[in-house]
């Protein structure tokens, strides 16, 4: 098992970055996801780090080894691309083999290992198939084998279930994620899909325009992001955001925000937050923060009409318009409401997230 390293890694295309001061750690064994929408630089990370892109300036170091000058053969990677790039003319054997042959290996011992892959990925039946005469999920089964087989320090996948179908997409994250434990191999996965990195990733890195946002382990990027563009990116349904005032409330030392007809009291914790805003304050919830009723419960609850209703199968989502503002709740799948019918919506004020209005960056 190999650690790696990116030390203050930048990447130009000309005099455009795509990659800023560029610096984390991949430890021994870890599942660790680079996150991001298209442009912000996760690919080109990738890509430098096998070796198939040229660094700008810093350091790369695999176990504390310098590698930036080192060429892609002899960096002991293995990377899995998301259109497969297997032989058409090839056989399964003979796609998942070529690497081993070209390395001169014994041909008992490129059976062997071919064969073991292909009874971990469930793919042993295939070997003698090409290509054409296989699925989408076949297909990349055979392309990760075909990484699996060369037994490397690192794995690098970019993006490879991107274009799958939503259910395949779904069996193939339980596979990978229980592949790389099997196997205990680093492995850097690449994506735009938060909902892989949620689910499969020890930690994630959030990048956005080149630069690293954030990094940590799903829960700390989900519960505590490091600023608003973190937090609106991860989490589907997306998190409401709101602009306030900041006020007291019923005594003297209550603190209270308030967004057109929604209050809602600070706990201690928020409050001390407050010390540290250098402009105003936003108000981050997330869907399942909120709950909603036909009838209000107490004077925490806000007045409003439902603006949509999204019946999702196992929950419902309801946006509901109050005076100042619209706020998506995430609610029961038995909700029962239409369109313009009154409703009141609460708040579980201590799931909730403050960020500076002036740059972004996290209160809470």
């Amino acid at each position: 098992m190999t650690k790696v390293k990116l030390v203050d890694v930048w990447k130009m295309y000309g005099k455009v970055p795509a990659v800023r001061d560029l610096s984390f750690e991949c430890e021994s064994g870890e599942f660790l996801c680079i996150l991001g929408p298209s442009g912000c630089g996760k690919s080109s990370t990738l890509r430098m780090l096998a070796g198939l892109e040229h660094i700008s300036a810093g350091d790369i170091r695999f176990d504390e080894r310098r590698i930036n000058d080192l060429p892609p053969k002899d960096r002991d990677i293995a990377m899995v691309f998301e259109n497969y790039a297997l032989y058409p003319h090839k056989t399964v054997f003979d796609n998942m083999a070529n690497a081993l042959k070209l390395r001169g290996m014994a041909t008992d011992e490129i059976r062997g290992r071919v064969q073991k892959a292909a009874d971990l990925l469930q793919i042993g039946a295939l070997l003698d198939r090409r290509p054409q005469e296989l699925s989408g999920g076949q297909k990349q089964r055979v392309a990760i084998g075909r990484a699996i087989v060369r037994n490397p320090r690192v794995f690098l996948f970019d993006e490879p279930i991107g274009h799958l179908d939503a259910k395949l997409r779904g069996h193939m994250r339980g596979e990978l994620k229980r592949l790389q434990r099997e196997l205990a191999t680093t492995t850097i996965y690449v994506t735009h899909d938060q909902l892989e990195a949620l689910s499969m990733a020890d930690r994630i890195a959030v990048m956005n325009e080149g630069v690293l946002q954030q990094i940590g382990t799903p829960q700390e990027i989900y519960n505590h992001p490091a600023n608003e563009w973190v937090a609106s990116f991860v989490g589907e349904p997306p998190m409401n955001f709101l602009d306030v005032e900041i006020g007291t409330g019923g005594s003297e030392t209550e603190v209270v925000v308030r967004c057109g007809g929604m209050q809602v009291a600070l706990t201690d914790v928020h409050r001390a937050a407050l010390d540290g805003a250098r402009g105003g304050a936003r108000l981050g919830i997330r869907p399942e923060a909120l709950q909603v009723s036909g009838t209000a419960d107490g004077p925490h609850w806000t007045a409003g009409t439902i603006y949509a209703v999204e019946p999702l199968g196992g929950d419902t989502l309801v946006e509901v318009a109050f005076q100042g503002g619209r706020v998506l709740a995430k609610t029961s799948a038995d909700f029962v409401g239409a369109m313009d019918d009154p409703i009141y919506v609460s708040v579980d004020r201590t799931k909730l997230h403050l960020f500076d209005s002036g740059d972004g960056r996290a209160l809470t």
